[in-house]
């Protein structure tokens, strides 16, 4: 399955000036930007890693979890907006793991953005913008189904508030989110921490209780999680 590969972002010295430069000043058609401006050093852990700024207006930030939050196996997917290969798993392998998986407790599945460009950026903010984890939720889920549509039109920008307008984001609020500095930079940071946690460099990239792979494609997805599951039970862990 053909992935979304990130050139020259596999260092764990690649900074956030650096990604806010690549992904360029945004002016959008529509009245809305995106600028890049002076950005605050990015906080660290205590193993060196980014920490993930929680923006102050009103949204849903960091982790979009889906099932038990205690279930034994942790999927986590590194995935942007713009790329096809992830929305043909979030269109056709994940409404499976939902019911194969998630439903029944047993996987616990974990939403990252990771922006490769302005046209993502500016849609992970709009999705993170809205009342309610539900919400997002569903607002991700028809910006990758109607994915071709919007990306592929005139104006992607026009395209995505359409689709944000249906989940309670209309242009005025749209224009407000994704020019708000806290939320690029909550998004950029969502991006630069699976570079330094998980040497994430292409898209989607799902991790499996902590070890990253490429998305195999859903049916030998489905057999490393029934055999992991086997494995538990056996084990009792």
């Amino acid at each position: 399955m053909a992935r979304t590969r990130v050139y020259g972002v596999g260092s764990r010295e690649v900074s956030m000036k650096q990604i806010l430069s690549a992904l360029g000043i945004l002016v959008l058609a529509t009245g809305f930007s995106i600028a890049a401006g002076a950005q605050p050093q990015a906080e660290k852990d205590e193993n060196g890693l980014t920490i993930v700024q929680t923006p102050t207006r009103t949204g849903v930030w960091g982790d979009i979890v889906y099932g038990d939050p205690d279930a034994p196996i942790e999927l986590i997917e590194y995935a942007s907006l713009t790329c096809p290969a992830c929305a043909e798993f979030a269109t056709q392998g994940m409404p499976r793991l939902l019911d194969d998986f998630v439903s029944k407790g047993q996987v616990k599945f974990v939403f990252r953005n990771f922006v490769l460009n302005q046209y993502d950026l500016a849609a992970a903010s709009a999705s993170r913008c809205v009342a309610t984890t539900d919400d997002a939720k569903s607002a991700i889920d028809d910006l990758f189904k109607e994915q071709a549509d919007w990306l592929g039109g005139d104006n992607p920008y026009l395209g995505m508030s359409e689709i944000m307008a249906r989940h309670g984001l209309e242009q005025d609020a749209l224009g407000q989110c994704i020019s708000d500095q806290e939320v690029q930079l909550h998004i950029v940071q969502m991006r630069q921490r699976g570079l330094e946690e998980h040497e994430v460099n292409a898209t989607p990239t799902f991790v499996l209780n902590g070890v990253p792979m490429p998305y195999p494609g859903y049916d030998r997805l489905r057999l490393r999680l029934a055999t992991l599951l086997a494995t538990q039970s056996l084990t009792g862990n």
